[in-house]
């Protein structure tokens, strides 16, 4: 049977020097854990409710919502830095964010312990609502920022820049594996088909579909390949060699996948980040006037 013809990268721009701001790519954990935490906050306020039977009308439900009211009304920090000129050199970016997704879970926590998941008034319910919508649109939110920002620390993910670190890889992976070329092959098989040439507004949407279904299909062919290859491998290779080599190979190429993604997808992430925006605003309002009234519907009756 003859050889197959040995894959040959993709000719993008040539590689380039990785700088120490270059993006560094994030695991799914951190995209992820603020929902966990979003849910273990909404248990623990049931659990602390219900456990010390707060009610909204008491001292103690009265100054836990005075406190998340403050802590909501803290929240505003964070953007305002972005937009006073001298507020934007105290601190750095990071740790501001930082506090201002720790503000934004334990204010709602407080205020569900307060109102101990009771609507009470049509006043109250709107209040408790808009700020339980506030909350999820901060999440989700945080999602995207994740996607089109290096990091924490405010900076902008550049296109350039994330091409220029998917062209890097392909040195190492050509070394990694020398001795799987099906597997080298069918990942620069993706990375070009992915990273072929997209115009219109249309087709930034279904680029960004199109890679990542075929980023599924690339990734479990990749791994029959790689099982392929171990199998063929010297009888030599003990097992825990062979599992160690596995989980890799496996590793590599998950890595490679989702690089090439960031690539694909940064559009339609920003675009996706700009629309948060525009809704999000709306949401802020409504919940800021319902507070408003709320607070004075209890001082007054």
């Amino acid at each position: 049977m003859p050889s197959p013809a040995p894959a040959t990268m993709p000719s993008h721009s040539p590689p380039r020097q990785r700088t120490a701001t270059q993006p560094r790519p994030a695991a799914s954990w951190r995209a992820w854990w603020p929902w966990l935490a979003a849910l273990l906050a909404v248990a623990s306020a049931w659990w602390v409710g219900r456990t010390a039977q707060v009610e909204a009308g008491s001292d103690t439900g009265y100054w836990l919502g005075v406190a998340g009211g403050v802590i909501m009304v803290a929240l505003f920090l964070y953007p305002l830095r972005k937009r006073v000129r001298w507020m934007r050199s105290m601190g750095a970016t990071r740790h501001w964010f930082v506090f201002h997704m720790t503000l934004g879970v334990a204010g709602p926590w407080l205020i569900l312990v307060h109102c101990n998941f009771s609507f009470g008034s049509l006043n109250a319910a709107v209040a408790l609502i808009s700020m339980g919508v506030v909350a999820g649109s901060g999440l989700i939110g945080r999602y995207l920022y994740v996607h089109v920002h290096r990091g924490l620390d405010g900076q902008r993910a550049d296109l350039g820049e994330l091409r220029a670190a998917l062209d890097d890889t392909h040195e190492r992976l050509a070394m990694a594996f020398a001795l799987a070329p099906h597997v080298r092959q069918r990942l620069f098989e993706f990375e070009q088909t992915a990273l072929a040439p997209a115009t219109g507004s249309a087709t930034v949407w279904r680029r960004a579909v199109r890679s990542g279904m075929a980023a599924i299909v690339a990734r479990r062919d990749l791994r029959r390949l790689i099982d392929q290859a171990l199998a063929a491998s010297p009888k030599k290779l003990g097992r825990s060699q062979r599992h160690k080599i596995r989980s890799k190979w496996r590793a590599q190429v998950d890595e490679h996948l989702r690089q090439t993604l960031k690539v694909t997808q940064l559009a339609a992430w920003e675009r996706l980040f700009a629309l948060w925006h525009v809704l999000h605003l709306p949401f802020v309002y409504v919940m800021v006037l319902c507070a408003i009234a709320h607070v004075v519907a209890v001082h007054a009756y």
